[in-house]
């Protein structure tokens, strides 16, 4: 089984309980970490300032701007991978990610969004609650 390091578990611990629970119950199955749950308007700023995200954080919260956040980023873990290197690879292991996910969503009862499905840009580490 795998576990979750410290940078998880910080980030975890600014999540909603929901989010959690489905983290809990595929990292039993697929290795992955999350690498971050509550983002500050500050934080949220320089991701739009850089055009990693569509919101401000300022005129509009996204779903990473709430205590607890109603969003998570995730990325599949592979020892010596970069999951964002652009690979076929890459992409892939975010896909098999979403399957595990979109299971543990339907045998939790916790419907949630994938930033994967998303066009201009997806957002294949993104995960919220629907």
């Amino acid at each position: 089984m795998y576990k979750f390091g410290s940078r998880s578990k910080r980030c975890l611990n600014t999540v909603d309980h929901r989010l959690r629970e489905l983290c809990d119950e595929v990292i039993k199955h697929y290795d992955f970490s999350v690498i971050e749950g509550y983002r500050s308007v500050t934080r949220q700023k320089i991701m739009f300032d850089k055009g990693l995200s569509k919101i401000d954080g300022i005129s509009r919260k996204g779903n990473h701007n709430f205590t607890p956040s109603r969003a998570m980023d995730l990325i599949p873990y592979k020892r010596g991978h970069n999951p964002f290197d652009g690979s076929e690879k890459s992409e892939l292991m975010f896909y098999r990610l979403n399957r595990e996910f979109q299971r543990a969503s339907r045998k939790l009862g916790i419907p949630i969004t994938w930033g994967g499905t998303w066009n201009n840009p997806r957002d294949y580490p993104h995960y919220e609650l629907a």
